[in-house]
């Protein structure tokens, strides 16, 4: 695929219709250029991460190998998504004031979302594929937080006290919800793993005591 503009000639398009564009710095640069291709960036809090996104949208625009429609930005947070979507959408103005954007191509069609929204909206649109009530509606951090809450309040398990303050075990819960979702693994197997571990952790201790 050939490269028409690099990063450097849509700054210089662009900063001569609006002089207050932002030319990459020289670290920005690979990162804007960088091939259709899984990266990761490492790049700490004020280190000019979303206005590095927003200009790899421009360089994949201007050279056309991609058109608004098919992005798709995901972030953790509404803000985040917001502030995204909104330097994007003003930079791809400007890359059409400059004349690198077709006249045929809206900038207002790209897709910048957070990873629960997105995942909601994929669920509502292909849930039947998957057997699963197309009307459900998935359980938001707030929601969870309040039956994880519940459940802890009510529990009342003498043989196993709870330790630490309410606040603090569903905090527990709710890191452990997330750490089975991410690694794919079920309440069954943490339960069958503890009892394993406290099995074999109270036979070495009998065998020590043995000796």
């Amino acid at each position: 695929m050939s490269i028409k503009y690099s990063a450097l000639d849509i700054a210089k398009k662009i900063t001569a219709v609006d002089p207050s564009f932002r030319v990459p710095t020289q670290e920005q640069i690979p990162i804007i250029e960088s091939p259709l291709a899984p990266a990761v960036v490492i790049a700490g809090a004020g280190s000019g991460k979303t206005e590095t996104m927003s200009q790899r949208v421009l360089y994949l625009v201007a050279n056309s190998i991609i058109t608004p429609n098919q992005l798709l930005g995901l972030t953790f947070t509404r803000k985040a998504a917001g502030e995204l979507s909104k330097r994007i959408k003003y930079r791809l103005r400007q890359l059409k004031k400059a004349g690198l954007l077709p006249d045929h191509l809206d900038e207002s069609e790209l897709t910048v979302s957070t990873y629960h929204s997105y995942a909601g909206k994929v669920l509502a649109d292909h849930a039947i594929r998957i057997g699963i009530d197309a009307d459900a509606d998935p359980i938001g951090e707030a929601a969870a937080w309040q039956i994880a809450f519940e459940e802890v309040t009510r529990f009342s398990g003498n043989d196993l006290p709870i330790n630490g303050s309410t606040a603090s075990v569903v905090q527990e819960v709710m890191d452990l919800s997330t750490q089975l979702a991410e690694n794919d693994r079920s309440a069954n197997e943490i339960i069958d793993y503890t009892r394993n571990y406290f099995l074999i952790s109270h036979n070495l201790v009998t065998a020590k005591l043995c000796q």
